[in-house]
């Protein structure tokens, strides 16, 4: 059974602001000669560029739930986990608390990565808006966060072994 991802609001404006940002400092030193005639900072643009498709390469797509396991799909990389190792399924009602980012993206093209909250301890967010959230917690201690379109048909689904 698969769930849709679909980017909110928040993703969308960072998304797109960053995209802005991004292509203006790609474009910007094409037009930018230097005295010798070669363009300038001709670093800036590949490492942008690589890191711009980097984080979209790894951005949650959408989520399934097969018989044995739960799979966030990325573009490269998808991150499974077995079935018989969750603990817990909860919607979180208030969508994900505050949190700082440790490791990870926070709003283009979605919240991935690792995050840590004074609460709940450290988590590892997969997720494509903040206000649609599950928690998974597994018996290993982990907490996973993941955003599905449809978080009570999600829960639903995931719950029934």
């Amino acid at each position: 059974m698969e769930f849709k991802a679909s980017l909110g609001i928040s993703a969308k404006i960072i998304t797109i602001g960053i995209t802005c940002l991004f292509t203006a400092l790609i474009i910007w030193p094409v037009f930018t000669i230097s005295d010798n005639g070669v363009p300038s900072l001709i670093y800036v643009p590949t490492a942008l560029g690589l890191i711009y498709f980097g984080v979209l390469l790894y951005s949650p797509r959408k989520y399934s739930i097969t018989e044995n396991a739960f799979v966030v799909h990325r573009f490269i990389g998808n991150y499974s986990i077995p079935k018989a190792s969750i603990r817990s399924v909860e919607i979180l009602q208030k969508g994900v608390p505050f949190a700082m980012r440790t490791f990870g993206v926070g709003g283009l093209f979605g919240y991935f990565g690792t995050f840590y909250n004074a609460d709940m301890g450290n988590m590892q967010w997969y997720i494509t808006r903040r206000d649609k959230t599950v928690l998974i917690k597994t018996s290993s201690g982990k907490k996973i966060v993941v955003s599905p379109d449809d978080a009570e048909q999600f829960v639903a689904a995931l719950q029934h072994n």
